[in-house]
């Protein structure tokens, strides 16, 4: 019996015989074809299809990856982002007790990257996003995640006075899209994919055989 995260996606995968693809896909901006459609995350596409999701690389990919994949094709979110970024923590959510679910967020990318900006930068360009402010200490880069999802870091040099800090943001019509939960997920998703790429240089080829 499958447990914990695999078991997660795996409870999903039944429920996509009730997803109209060819819907979803017009909806949320995405590929459409044979079924299935394509969908680019955290810089790999991926097939999504009533058997699941399969990166087209046929690279290793974390199963949480998958999962959230599915939370996304299977909501019911329509629209476009505002361009209107709030705090991951100022995101409505359904269960209480989640108040320290950012910093969890925050904390291990301020440990790794500590004060070595140039190689939060370099692994950032890696990840596909741009930087879209820089001002003293402060840079602001932004991610498209997922379509109709899009992600900013704020990344405070260390100096003098404060140590290194980092804030998620999120545009705040990201959960329409996604529920607060499904949302730290992709979240957590991709704090890993950017220490990782980080780590390795690469956008793949980590997953499983180094852990999440």
């Amino acid at each position: 019996m499958k447990e914990g995260y695999d078991a997660i996606y795996t409870k999903l995968i039944p429920k996509l015989a009730k997803c109209d693809f060819q819907e979803s896909a017009a909806r949320l901006g995405l590929d459409y074809a044979n079924g299935g459609v394509h969908v680019s995350f955290l810089k790999r596409t991926y097939r999504i299809a009533l058997d699941g999701v399969e990166p087209l690389d046929s690279q290793p990919v974390n199963v949480n990856n998958r999962s959230v994949l599915l939370y996304y094709i299977l909501s019911k979110g329509q629209g476009d982002p505002e361009d209107s970024f709030i705090p991951f923590e100022s995101i409505p959510r359904m269960i209480s007790g989640l108040n320290a679910q950012q910093r969890l967020m925050n904390t291990p990318l301020e440990r790794y990257f500590r004060s070595d900006y140039v190689k939060f930068a370099e692994a950032a360009v890696r990840l596909g996003g741009t930087e879209e402010e820089s001002q003293g200490s402060k840079h602001v880069w932004q991610f498209s995640v997922l379509p109709k999802i899009p992600l900013q870091v704020v990344f405070h040099e260390a100096d003098d006075e404060f140590p290194v800090g980092v804030q998620l943001m999120l545009d705040r019509t990201a959960i329409q899209f996604l529920e607060f939960e499904c949302l730290a997920f992709m979240v957590g998703c991709f704090v890993h994919a950017l220490m990782k790429t980080a780590q390795y240089g690469d956008v793949l080829g980590w997953d499983y055989r180094h852990g999440f």
